[in-house]
């Protein structure tokens, strides 16, 4: 892969990872995360679109709460 578009591949990433955790965090709902993520710039490049986030959005929250219950964060 090129270095530019390793480049904005890492900017799509890191920003799409932000609005997640904000999301499985319980700082945003689900439709803001999903109308954030849809407009992160080069989104498509981490294998996200419209008809795949809100996948992305369930299974990031899915995961996040096992590994809560597994460290005993959680009920």
């Amino acid at each position: 892969m090129s270095k530019v578009k390793q480049y904005y591949t890492n900017e799509a990433e890191k920003s799409a990872d932000l609005i997640i955790n904000n999301y499985v965090k319980g700082k945003i709902d689900f439709k803001t995360a999903k109308d954030k993520v849809l407009k992160v710039e080069n989104v498509n490049l981490v294998d996200i679109d419209e008809n795949n986030v809100d996948d992305a959005l369930f299974f990031a929250k899915e995961d996040y709460w096992k590994k809560a219950n597994k460290e005993g964060r959680s009920q």
